[in-house]
C-alpha cells in the first residue's frame, strides 16, 4: 500500500492527529482476475488508529460528494463575501453622507 495524502493537525496539547490516504492498486489474483484498487482512510489520534477500507466503488462515490459540497460551500462562500461586501460599501456610503451633513451644519453655524 502506498500513502498517497497525509494531512496532520495539531491539538492544543502539542499532539498531533492525523488523517491519511492509502492506496492498494489494482492487482490480478491467483486465479487470473483483475481485483479493483482498494482505499483505506486512516485516523490516528497518537494514541488509537482507526482505518475505514473503501473498494473502487465507494471511494468514488465519496470523490463524487466531496466534489458536490465543496462546490456547494463555494457558492455559499461567495455569497456570504458579496453581502459582507455590500454591507460596508453601505455602511461606509452612509458614514459619508453623515459626515457631510456634519460639515454643512458645522458651516452654518459659523
Amino acid at each position: 500500500m502506498k500513502r498517497v495524502l497525509r494531512i496532520p493537525r495539531f491539538t492544543k496539547d502539542g499532539k498531533t492527529k492525523t488523517l491519511e490516504l492509502f492506496v492498494d492498486s489494482p492487482t490480478v489474483n491467483d486465479k487470473g482476475f483483475p481485483q479493483e484498487a482498494k482505499f483505506l482512510l486512516v485516523i490516528d489520534d497518537g494514541n488509537n488508529r482507526v482505518a475505514f477500507q473503501l473498494n473502487q466503488s465507494e471511494a468514488a462515490l465519496l470523490y463524487h460528494r466531496l466534489n458536490y459540497v465543496l462546490n456547494e460551500a463555494a457558492k455559499e462562500y461567495i455569497e456570504l463575501e458579496e453581502k459582507n461586501r455590500k454591507n460596508y460599501e453601505e455602511k461606509k456610503s452612509k458614514a459619508k453622507e453623515e459626515e457631510k451633513e456634519e460639515d454643512f451644519t458645522f458651516e452654518e453655524e459659523e
